[in-house]
């Protein structure tokens, strides 16, 4: 049996801790989030459509220690349209900082998008839509993003049922999670996110956790509902807001525990 070298291990054993230790950057969210989000925005050009034009944009960028975008290039390009379309998502996604050791560091990241017709005819089916149309004109194009306390009209969920509102919503399309039930488990899930100006959210994440599956059912709801949104100066802005969805579980005259959701949104406290 042959035998690794005391320094090798040594180096293993180093590399193995650094790894243990660092976290890259992440996307609000994580990464599923963040893969959402990219099939929610993508809007194939009309040109490269045409064309037929398929191929990966990447784009390679700085992270700083406050998790703001400092330097970015193209690693790859496909088109000029389609590298458009991948610099246009880009430049809507929030990152947290890479960490070593709990200490914010600035690292590189690469952000790919892969124009595929195909795909993209598949994804349009499943989504209902092939392009952005927005329920508020004029829009902010400059990218800034507001806090909901300092608006001149707040975003607000559009329902197609009347006379309904957010609690009723959420208390017809709940799924309380088995685990849930079986731990009777209570408490309150708190979503931040960005409602855009074409009135769907990105940068979901997750401000207080349960577990138990109500993170990713609290996540599926608030995917699932679309809003008007807010407006600086007439013109519909991106906005900072977050939802909070109180699982509780009410002990009936049967003896079984039954769902109680209450739910409520605003402004919230994450980075400006």
């Amino acid at each position: 049996m042959s035998k690794i070298p005391a320094a090798v291990c040594l180096l293993l054993m180093n590399y193995y801790a650094f790894s243990q230790e660092y976290i890259p950057p992440q996307p609000y969210g994580g990464k599923a989030q963040l893969r959402q989000f990219t099939e929610q925005e993508l809007v194939y050009p009309e040109t490269a459509l045409q064309a037929k034009t398929e191929g990966n944009v990447i784009i390679s960028a700085k992270i700083d220690q406050k998790g703001q975008v400092t330097f970015t290039r193209y690693k790859a390009r496909v088109s000029p349209e389609c590298d458009l379309e991948t610099m246009r998502i880009f430049k809507m996604i929030e990152w947290e900082p890479g960490t070593f050791r709990g200490i914010p560091n600035e690292d590189s990241i690469q952000f790919e998008i892969e124009f595929n017709l195909r795909k993209y005819k598949r994804l349009c089916k499943q989504r209902g839509y092939s392009e952005i149309l927005f329920p508020f004109e004029p829009v902010d194009t400059s990218g800034t993003i507001y806090q909901y306390k300092n608006l001149e009209t707040a975003p607000h969920p559009i329902f197609t049922r009347e006379n309904i509102n957010l609690a009723g919503f959420v208390a017809a399309n709940l799924v309380y999670p088995e685990a849930a039930i079986k731990q009777n488990l209570s408490g309150t899930v708190k979503i931040g996110f960005i409602v855009e100006p074409h009135g769907r959210i990105s940068n979901t994440i997750v401000l207080n956790s349960l577990g138990a599956g109500c993170n990713e059912e609290a996540l599926r709801l608030v995917h699932l509902i679309k809003w008007m949104p807010g407006t600086i100066h007439q013109q519909a802005v991106r906005t900072r807001m977050s939802i909070s969805i109180n699982f509780s579980l009410d002990q009936g005259p049967d003896g079984n525990f039954n769902p109680n959701i209450k739910s409520s949104y605003g402004d919230n406290a994450m980075k400006c």
